[in-house]
């Protein structure tokens, strides 16, 4: 099974507290980490590979700095590092970031499994991992938290969670899955694996490798934009807690209501 996993580069926390007060989110001036949760769908990807054989190729979409980052990635045992890359891909909002990141798939090609994380920990959309599916025209679940078996390279069985159950299913391969955090332990790089990774290669790839329109990715063929990041009021907002022991549910509810403004302590009130 040939299995790509897209990976994304975030600003280090203390970059991004910096940019909540400047309002300037922009990765070509800040440190960078790998997303935290695409951790877990790398971990995944390798596991089957392990077991099974086949590929695992890692594509991300970011500044060439971003190669630092990639590097992590390669030590822990992937097969191919794609970086996509240039001015024109930069201020991407998740839609084109799928279109990009869908032309760099079809340009890899011979792919059963499309993996990515959750989410992001800057965005926080989870939108990119559906969309881009949509844009590679496979079949997608979001929030799994077990591949079950694959078929034959025909189909595969996974498991879903949802906020009250788990969910079995059964889904035709290609597919594209966005892996939940926890569903794995992410293995630590070898001294071996570190050593090769100083030497990887990472394919950088541009628009004009990609044969797109200009006009469709970047900030340009954006139709949304961030236009600032800050905390209300200017500042972050702090309170403090207060947990509600009663014996009665109904006093319970009652002093969770005189707190909203909905009723008194006593229970009197309704609300408006």
């Amino acid at each position: 099974m040939n299995i790509v996993v897209c990976v994304k580069q975030v600003m280090l926390h203390d970059m991004a507290d910096e940019s909540k007060e400047t309002g300037d989110s922009s990765r070509e001036a800040s440190r960078l980490v790998n997303n935290a949760n695409d951790y877990y769908a790398v971990e995944e990807a390798l596991k089957w590979k392990d077991r099974y054989g086949g590929t695992v190729t890692c594509l991300s979409m970011g500044p060439e700095k971003c190669q630092e980052q990639l590097r992590e990635i390669a030590a822990l045992g992937v097969d191919r590092i794609v970086l996509l890359s240039g001015r024109d891909f930069a201020g991407a909002d998740t839609l084109t970031t799928s279109y990009t990141l869908a032309a760099g798939i079809r340009k890899l090609g011979g792919f059963q499994l499309v993996l990515t994380g959750e989410q992001s920990l800057d965005g926080e959309t989870g939108q990119v991992g559906p969309s881009l599916a949509e844009q590679l025209g496979i079949v997608h679940v979001a929030n799994v938290s077990e591949i079950c078996s694959v078929h034959d390279d025909r189909e595969m069985v996974v498991k879903r969670e949802l906020e009250d159950r788990e969910i079995t299913i059964k889904l035709p391969l290609p597919a594209l899955l966005c892996i939940r955090k926890h569903i794995n332990q992410p293995r630590i790089p070898s001294v071996l694996g570190l050593m090769k990774a100083k030497t990887t290669q990472i394919t950088v790839w541009g628009p004009d490798d990609l044969g797109i329109e200009p006009g469709r990715i970047g900030l340009s063929g954006s139709p949304t934009r961030v236009v600032g990041v800050y905390h209300p009021a200017g500042k972050e907002r702090k309170a403090n807690g207060e947990i509600v022991r009663y014996a009665d549910n109904r006093q319970c509810a009652a002093r969770i209501l005189s707190k909203i403004g909905a009723c008194d302590d006593k229970g009197t009130g309704v609300f408006t």
